[in-house]
């Protein structure tokens, strides 16, 4: 009896050192890369002040501070992700909340009372949606539809797309580099109206991600030959690099599972600060019309990992001084709340305060949801309640979702991700692909031969 007695207490000793050293492991990197987008965000704001990366800060204590504290909601992650949501909170925590933390510090827009109450709140929002998506999930059993079925209704849907986007674009698709992408999206933007839009973005978010993840999942390696084929392809429309990479995102992201098909989290980390290490010493000799690596710099840091807390704090300094939207810019609300910038959507009215013009094609300036559905909605308080909804929603959808599939859904839903991290999360669940994925995930008949 005493001697079970001791070894129990020597295996929660064990447990409560390792959980300890995992979560010291989380903040340190968190701390570091932290720090690194603040050098990053400097050197940025020389060349982008334009776009919104303002650098106004004076007293640089305070961001030592903010990037200590931004920080700390990192021990919140779970170290072995189960369920959707815990899986996207790893993503969200890096790509949007830590941004969002310590940005708007850099960006000093007003004092420092307000200054306090934007990280305040982004720092109780950031803690809600962290706590609120761990633990397990009460799963819905669904039954997969017959193979004949699910993958003939698949591919008829994505040749008919394919056909009509083609049909559509014609001699327009074009597969330019880095340097000519906004060219090509201007002439590839004639052919894409509405209808096109959703095509592609059935195909780029959804069903070519599912491709590419299934066949891994289930080893039919040209079943994610298909899907990449496809994305690729699809950078001839618009050039979007997002769906570029996104075979890279989604093959790195299903390779972060273990045996049991939970998430390798620290090996995300890890990768994260691989990444940054292999890239900041170029930021010391940044030049944003360089071309080469210069345009790596760019595509890492200020169109990946800081542009979700630069536009926030664009977002919140346009609605300290303009009308807040009460979701009046969704249709359904707009009946009952008045929209208060007419013709132009949220992100045009933003954009024209940014950089003024006269065109009648006006730019879109998209945030992620925090922005979108907290600070564009409800001002800064907006934050912790979008952030709860957010990890609510997650919750949701990782209840359609087996256990052994959590990381083909996260491979996959990798666009869905990014797109939380640059629109609202209406958008993100309609064409930013997160319900066709679910439904995908959760009705395919996949067998792991």
């Amino acid at each position: 009896m005493m001697s079970g007695a001791k070894n129990i207490n020597r295996d929660m000793t064990k447990l409560n050192s390792s959980a300890f050293s995992e979560a010291a492991f989380r903040f340190g990197a968190s701390l570091i890369y932290a720090i690194v987008l603040c050098y990053a965000y400097e050197v940025l704001s020389l060349s982008w002040a334009y776009f919104g990366f303002t650098y106004r800060l004076t007293d640089n204590r305070l961001l030592y501070g903010a990037c200590v504290i931004a920080a700390f909601p990192s021990v919140l992650l779970s170290t072995r992700p189960k369920t959707f949501a815990e899986c996207t909170a790893w993503f969200l925590y890096i790509l949007v909340y830590l941004p969002c933390l310590i940005v708007p510090v850099m960006q000093f827009s007003s004092d420092l009372d307000r200054l306090l109450q934007i990280f305040g709140t982004t720092f109780v929002g950031c803690v809600l949606f962290l706590v609120l998506s761990r633990g397990e999930v009460r799963r819905i059993n669904i039954k997969p539809i017959p193979p004949q079925i699910f993958w003939g209704g698949l591919a008829a849907i994505w040749t008919i797309s394919m056909v009509f986007i083609i049909y559509s674009f014609g001699q327009a698709i074009q597969f330019v580099s880095l340097d000519d992408i906004y060219t090509q999206r201007f002439a590839g933007a004639e052919s894409a109206f509405t209808a096109v839009r959703y095509a592609l973005a059935l195909l780029a978010s959804a069903i070519d991600p599912f491709l590419i993840a299934a066949g891994l999942y289930t080893r039919r390696y040209w079943l994610a030959g298909i899907g990449i084929f496809s994305q690729v392809f699809l950078f001839g429309t618009l050039a979007a690099r997002a769906v570029l990479l996104s075979p890279i995102f989604v093959i790195g992201a299903y390779f972060l599972a273990d045996k049991l098909g939970h998430m390798r989290a620290n090996l995300f980390l890890i990768g994260l600060l691989i990444i940054i290490a292999v890239t900041a010493p170029f930021l010391a000799n940044y030049d944003p019309i360089g071309g080469g690596v210069n345009n790596i710099v760019t595509l890492v840091y200020l169109r990946t990992l800081l542009i979700s807390g630069a536009i926030f704090g664009v977002y919140e300094q346009f609605f300290a001084l303009y009308p807040l939207t009460y979701y009046s810019n969704n249709n359904i609300i707009s009946l009952f709340v008045q929209y208060p910038y007419g013709d132009l959507s949220v992100g045009q009215a933003v954009m024209l305060t940014l950089i003024p013009s006269a065109a009648r094609d006006i730019g879109e300036l998209n945030a992620n949801f925090l922005a979108t559905d907290g600070v564009a909605a409800l001002g800064v308080a907006g934050v912790p309640v979008v952030s709860a909804a957010s990890a609510l929603i997650l919750r949701l959808l990782s209840r359609f979702i087996q256990p052994e599939r959590t990381m083909l859904m996260v491979a996959a839903g990798t666009g869905f991700i990014l797109s939380m991290a640059n629109t609202s999360i209406l958008t993100s669940l309609i064409t930013g692909g997160g319900i066709l994925l679910i439904a995908l995930v959760s009705f395919a008949p996949l067998r792991r031969d």
